[in-house]
């Protein structure tokens, strides 16, 4: 298991549990736009405090096992407000380990540099906690902030994967990036 909380010049990290529901959907409340265009089709329970307060639980308890890590974002100087989460799913199943990484950033936040601080530090707690050497990043082909984001935390493109998700209610294609660590 990585550490709970990671601190970066800006950022405070933190692992969450179920009584951060609120601010979660808040979050995702408030981005409901932006974050659907690129983000897998959401059931309409989605946008409700019952459906975080269990994903929270759920999130937790996969963290406990080292399966699954999502960091949420605050800034320090504004700690009682997520703005992001960082996430990775932990592949235990193959011969080497690897995860995928999954981030947002409150629109109102981004462009800032925030998205690169808390990938880095998180990064940084897959490799050296997790003992991960291999990270890939599922990105759809639109996403220029996302694929800029990934490039310069050094991911590179790997596959091409055809109708790989449904977005909005239609199969899209992505691209699939990978990161040595």
């Amino acid at each position: 298991m990585g550490p709970l909380i990671k601190y970066t010049n800006r950022l405070i990290l933190r692992v969450e549990n179920e009584s951060k529901a609120k601010q979660v959907l808040d979050l995702y409340l408030r981005n409901r736009l932006p974050f659907e265009q690129y983000e897998p089709t959401r059931p309409a329970s989605f946008y409700t405090q019952d459906y975080h307060w269990s994903s929270l639980h759920r999130e937790y308890i996969a963290y406990t096992m080292g399966t699954f890590l999502r960091y949420y974002i605050y800034l320090k100087d504004r700690p009682d407000k997520i703005i992001g989460a960082i996430n990775f799913n932990i592949f235990r199943t193959s011969r080497e380990p690897y995860a995928e990484i999954g981030y947002k950033i409150d629109a109102l936040y981004q462009n800032r540099g925030i998205a690169y601080e808390a990938c880095e530090a998180a990064l940084y707690v897959l490799e050296h906690d997790y003992q991960i050497h291999r990270v890939d990043a599922r990105i759809h082909p639109e996403n220029i902030a996302s694929i800029t984001l990934a490039t310069k935390l050094g991911f590179r493109p790997l596959q091409f994967e055809p109708q790989s998700a449904n977005i909005l209610g239609h199969y899209v294609d992505l691209m699939r990036y990978t990161k040595l660590l």
